[in-house]
């Protein structure tokens, strides 16, 4: 048997091939631009150095790079390295960082065993990854574009950061882009006119009260502002349309990939699975499945092991008499995030997970601790689900019986405390008085005010 590994960049790869007794039978570049097929000619390669050279072992510090995944489809082996591990090896022996000795030392490694074997994920598991990946980027990329428009406004315009409310989407609501995309600057806005106003939000998709939100964003435009030079300021609005059109962007990148997403998610194995965990909803059971892949078993053999890969498993130190509890950062970083959403929308949305969570926090521990608690219990109920295909039940992932007196009741938090309403009901008693205008004072939906001030759903 051979074992083999390689050093991967943008241009080409190096491999070296080593015998059991770990004597170098060859090595190679394989250079992109020169070989059209790089699997055909890592093939052509190995065929003289062995007669069983189909049976070589390769490793490799990143398994998802398109050569490793063609080589495994083709039904060569292929292990990962930790790069970690390998870059310790390199410090201990002092070799050079070279992409030559970087090939042996992987090499090596595989021969020794340091490596793990790759589950790879079917196809729709796979594509499902490869959306989710496409997705959380663009999303990213949205977060990062709102930034810096935000940013970009609270040098110039400050009013306009707070004349769209979280409520409606801020910044990156479509009424938002809309307006400052045809007024970026103080001027420009106090220059439009409510029709023009009502234009603009009327092709931002608004159809309810178009009329009394563009008076309300007329009055915020018409006060008075600081002022700078003309020529300045003509030039802030230019960088603020460009930020605009970033944003805008990001959004359409996101939304169109949204309906792709929730399409590879319905296909996964596992959907029926997540999709009736409380607090899980298209795109995050999306994100969860992309990470763990629809074959857990195979990959990680243990919920403990999958647990440790999320990032919601402790690492303990133990030295003599000092023991410390740290956390884990050695795992998957998209994993270790998604799961720390799922535990807070759990924490919403689920009996069990909220009363958890509550627990913990009682005993002393922070949110981010909790959190995190909350996520290894939630992860580990998953794993057993995907492992024996049985139903996820809230009430045994959290020890709970649903017809028992004592079982756990989902509570939401009021919107608006007792004060708040008290007040409330005194500004809707005052003549002329308005829901929408005490919604806006308490920066609350008209929803809020009619089904906890007034005691009665919204006539619609």
């Amino acid at each position: 048997m051979l074992y083999a590994g390689c050093d991967w960049s943008d241009r080409w790869l190096d491999i070296a091939v080593l015998d059991r007794s770990g004597a170098v039978l060859g090595e190679t570049r394989i250079v992109y631009a020169d070989s059209p097929d790089p699997v055909a000619r890592y093939k052509e390669f190995l065929a003289p150095l062995g007669r069983r050279w189909r049976a070589t072992l390769l490793g490799i510090e990143d398994v998802h790079i398109h050569f490793a995944r063609s080589l495994a489809a083709s039904g060569m082996a292929v292990v990962h390295v930790d790069p970690t591990r390998a870059a310790r090896h390199r410090a201990a022996r002092g070799i050079p960082k070279t992409d030559r000795a970087d090939a042996r030392l992987i090499a090596s490694l595989v021969l020794a065993g340091e490596c793990r074997p790759v589950v790879s994920h079917s196809p729709a598991a796979e594509a499902l990854r490869v959306v989710a990946h496409a997705h959380r980027a663009a999303v990213a990329d949205r977060i990062e574009a709102a930034h810096a428009l935000r940013a970009a406004l609270v040098r110039l315009w400050p009013a306009a950061v707070s004349a769209w409310p979280p409520s409606v989407g801020g910044l990156l609501s479509a009424q938002a882009r809309g307006v400052l995309a045809a007024s970026p600057s103080p001027s420009a806005a106090a220059g439009l006119g409510r029709e023009r106003l009502a234009a603009l939000l009327t092709q931002a998709g608004r159809t309810r009260a178009v009329e009394d939100e563009a008076e309300r964003l007329h009055l915020i435009f018409c006060r008075p502002s600081m002022l700078l030079d003309p020529q300045v300021e003509a030039a802030e609005a230019v960088r603020i349309r460009h930020f605009v059109a970033a944003v805008d962007q990001a959004v359409q990148r996101s939304d169109a990939l949204a309906p792709e997403l929730a399409d590879r998610y319905a296909a996964h194995r596992h959907h029926a699975l997540v999709s009736r965990v409380p607090g899980i909803g298209a795109i995050l059971g999306a994100y969860l499945l992309a990470e763990i892949g629809d074959r857990p078993v195979e990959r990680f053999g243990s919920g403990r092991s999958l647990a440790a890969y999320a990032g919601v498993a402790p690492v303990t130190w133990a030295s003599g008499q000092t023991v410390s509890v740290a956390f884990r950062r050695a795992s998957s970083a998209h994993l270790r995030s998604t799961m720390h959403t799922v535990a807070f929308s759990m924490a919403n949305h689920s009996p069990g997970a909220q009363a958890y969570y509550r627990r913990r926090r009682d005993a002393g521990d922070t949110n981010a601790t909790a959190l995190r608690k909350l996520g290894r219990k939630v992860i580990l109920s998953l794993y057993y689900c995907m492992a024996s295909d049985v139903p996820y039940d809230d009430g045994i992932a959290f020890g709970y019986d649903p017809s028992s007196r004592n079982a756990p009741v989902l509570q939401r938090a009021k919107p608006l405390s007792e004060e708040e309403i008290v007040r409330a009901r005194d500004m809707l008693a005052a003549p002329q008085a308005s829901v929408t205008a005490t919604a806006r004072a308490f920066g609350v939906s008209t929803q809020t005010i009619y089904r906890h001030v007034l005691g009665r759903p919204r006539s619609r």
